[in-house]
């Protein structure tokens, strides 16, 4: 495990692999750890950063509140601390809406942003997480562990990573006031007007049974011209742990993308035909490369 220091509170992070920087960032009530075995993957072909945000996991918060906009600062602050130019981004759900912000914000820190299962509309996110903006249900939750573990659990659905014990365990580290207020931030950020100033790279995931993140979000990408979209039928709201051998698929061909004019098609990757086509540079799971 390493730390840093940053704007003096405690940032747990870890490194592998070598080559491009790439960094994930994990959603709320997570931490790194459900990331590991897509880094593992990843990091054959990159050096594969996390981290884990202020008040989640192994990272403290002692003034920063948890918001969009302040974890977003995280990641460059950290890109800073690293030593990193410039670097790509991979988040999920919170993470992913992290993710896109930032690559908004600092399109010249930013090559590329993958963002999975990601809100970009608040009000999409459901009811049961909406329930913790409240400072009673808040409480509540994070006052009862196995409450917590058994809902992460639930939004985990199954996977057969060997660390599950482990990332369940995390979850139950962050404290009511950062849960209500990561909650809260997320319920009322709308990316919908900001969109139009995504100009890298982006490529955008949802499970077609994500019942935490709707997956109509996909949709408010069809007039980004930097956009891909992939539409995973068969997964609910963790695309990379339901099917991990065809995410990782989709994703290292983003990751290597070397024409990033040529897009993916808009559609679900299982369907034969393309409903909204696209020229093609990454195939579908249903190409013949």
């Amino acid at each position: 495990m390493s730390i840093m220091v940053i704007d003096r509170q405690v940032v747990h992070y870890e490194v592998f692999g070598q080559g491009q920087p790439v960094l994930f960032l994990h959603g709320w009530l997570g931490s790194w750890r459900y990331w590991y075995p897509t880094i593992e993957h990843v990091s054959e072909h990159f050096r594969a950063y996390s981290f884990d945000f202020w008040g989640f996991g192994e990272s403290r918060r002692q003034q920063t509140q948890a918001s969009i906009q302040n974890y977003s600062d995280q990641v460059i602050r950290f890109l800073d601390e690293m030593g990193i130019d410039k670097v790509t981004l991979i988040g999920h759900s919170m993470g992913g809406m992290v993710a896109l912000k930032t690559a908004i914000n600092h399109p010249k820190r930013i090559g590329r942003v993958a963002a999975v299962g990601a809100p970009i509309v608040g009000d999409s996110l459901s009811w049961l997480l909406k329930l913790t903006d409240r400072p009673v249900m808040a409480d509540a939750f994070a006052r009862v562990n196995w409450l917590r573990r058994y809902m992460f659990r639930l939004f985990l659905g199954e996977t057969n990573d060997p660390a599950v014990h482990e990332i369940l365990d995390d979850s139950v580290k962050s404290s009511s006031t950062t849960l209500r207020r990561a909650v809260g931030s997320m319920w009322r950020t709308d990316l919908r007007p900001e969109l139009s100033r995504l100009i890298v790279p982006s490529l955008i995931v949802h499970g077609g049974r994500d019942e935490i993140v709707h997956p109509n979000q996909a949709d408010l990408f069809e007039k980004v011209p930097a956009a891909q979209v992939v539409v995973m039928p068969e997964s609910r709201h963790f695309p990379f742990l339901d099917e991990p051998e065809l995410f990782n698929d989709i994703l290292i061909r983003f990751l290597k993308q070397s024409a990033p004019q040529h897009l993916m098609p808009r559609v679900p990757v299982r369907q034969p035909k393309p409903v909204r086509p696209a020229p093609s540079h990454i195939p579908s799971s249903n190409s013949p490369n």
